[in-house]
């Protein structure tokens, strides 16, 4: 009987074991994965809609296996994740209950379960890291340092002044001296402007040329000042709200035609509607540098209330400032660029991944973007700024578009190319190159871009 007893206590302490055993799997299983892999996959499959550690348009991730686990199972965490609506479908509660809740579908991924497992990795591992704040004394703390600088080049000036001054007394006095010991008359009562007259008539010759000179140099210098007339290069105005393209296109990955939606059918871009900003804004309250400052600009144009997550009905315009603002005579379409012609925004706009809010980008700016096909050399949203640019754009000889993207014969440059093949003479005189560039096909004439 001890026997069998102490069998028994022993079998009952291994099925003890083995059960605490196989709950701390069951438990720490899913932390395993690659964190590094999971944030990528993250950022491209869930951050548009996600937070790690907070709602936004979705539920915080964090712990959301483990919600699975006691709601529902973790065999169904996983098809939720790549289709959730076919797991609503079969009557799973918890998948409901979150459907209802949110009141927008979940998009189903296309991941395996071993990427699952590396996002979850970087979700739970994830820590909130609060930036520090910004520097004081000037943005970038550098304030003090330009003025300090400007300062003393102004010094160093006045200094220079104050020593050719003495220098040219002391030379004149001397040459007074001289003259009374060689005998030579002084006029003890001659003014500075006399003397001035007198010099430069002795002197005629090289005064002369000199004075040649600077009337050349002043011209000069006039006429590069008037081609700098509506020239705005760098120009970067304060907005009303600190938004940042870094964050938004650099980081989180949105595409520019998302927000401005208008740029592929209207001649403008369009500066975005709040009811754009609104839907990540709904639930996105909180910046990553400025808080919930900035984003609360956004809530009280559009009415809403982020407490009671209602709209108010009370609205308060966003006074954006216009960036890049053509002539009143001047036409551009951005729809005939971005679809006939299949120009990417960064040719003109630069690489808006990197900079806050929008700016007229510098010709270097434009060049040191690499993917950018077209090199200028004429400042920014001048004339021969977009002269350049139709110069040195070509279209395919075999009808196609811009840089040879494929196009149907009757579009637009496709349409084009049949007419010249039907004028045997001036298509040969294009193609002496063995190209047909766009100022070739009219984009020079002065009332494609002028009223």
């Amino acid at each position: 009987m001890k026997v069998l007893n102490s069998f028994i206590s022993q079998r009952f302490k291994l099925l003890v074991v083995t059960a605490i055993s196989l709950l701390s799997f069951s438990s720490n299983i899913y932390a395993e994965g690659d964190k590094a892999k999971g944030e990528v996959l993250f950022k491209a499959n869930c951050g548009a809609c996600h937070f790690p550690h907070k709602d936004m348009t979705g539920p915080a991730l964090k712990g959301a296996r483990q919600r699975w686990i006691d709601n529902s199972s973790e065999e169904n965490f996983y098809k939720w994740i790549k289709d959730s609506q076919k797991l609503i479908g079969e009557g799973d509660s918890y998948a409901s209950s979150l459907f209802n809740e949110w009141g927008s579908v979940m998009t189903p991924q296309a991941v395996s379960d071993e990427q699952i497992d590396d996002i979850f990795a970087y979700v739970d591992g994830y820590e909130d890291v609060t930036p520090p704040p910004p520097p004081t004394g000037g943005p970038g703390g550098t304030d003090v340092a330009e003025e300090s600088s400007n300062a003393i080049w102004w010094i160093i000036a006045v200094l220079l002044l104050i020593v050719i001054g003495a220098v040219g007394t002391v030379r004149g006095n001397l040459n007074r001296v001289a003259k009374v010991e060689a005998g030579e008359a002084v006029n003890e009562n001659e003014t500075l402007a006399q003397g001035a007259r007198r010099w430069a008539w002795d002197n005629r010759g090289w005064f002369g040329v000199t004075m040649l000179l600077v009337v050349v140099a002043l011209l000069t210098a006039g006429m590069l000042d008037l081609m700098k007339i509506g020239v705005f290069e760098d120009y970067k105005p304060e907005q009303p709200i600190a938004y940042s393209h870094k964050l938004h296109a650099g980081d989180l990955a949105i595409d520019c035609k998302y927000c401005h939606n208008a740029v592929t059918k209207s001649k403008h871009a369009t500066i975005p509607t709040v009811n754009v900003c609104m839907n990540c804004h709904k639930t996105v309250t909180e910046g990553t540098t400025t808080g919930t400052e900035e984003i609360a600009k956004i809530h009280d144009a559009a009415g809403w209330d982020a407490d009671t997550k209602s709209f108010t009905g009370v609205t308060k315009p966003i006074k954006w400032v216009k960036v890049h603002n053509l002539p009143d005579h001047v036409y551009f379409n951005h729809s005939q660029h971005v679809e006939v012609g299949g120009v990417d925004c960064a040719q003109c706009h630069g690489d808006m991944k990197k900079e806050t809010v929008a700016r007229v980008m510098t010709t270097a700016d434009l060049n040191a973007v690499e993917e950018n096909k077209i090199k200028f050399s004429r400042p920014t949203l001048t004339m021969g700024w977009c002269i350049e640019c139709h110069q040195l754009s070509n279209v395919d000889v075999a009808g196609s578009h811009i840089d040879g993207a494929s196009e149907s014969e009757d579009s637009y440059y496709g349409v084009i190319h049949q007419r010249l093949m039907k004028d045997k003479e001036t298509y040969q005189k294009y193609l002496e190159d063995d190209v047909i560039s766009v100022a070739e096909l009219g984009g020079w004439e002065c009332a494609k871009c002028h009223y």
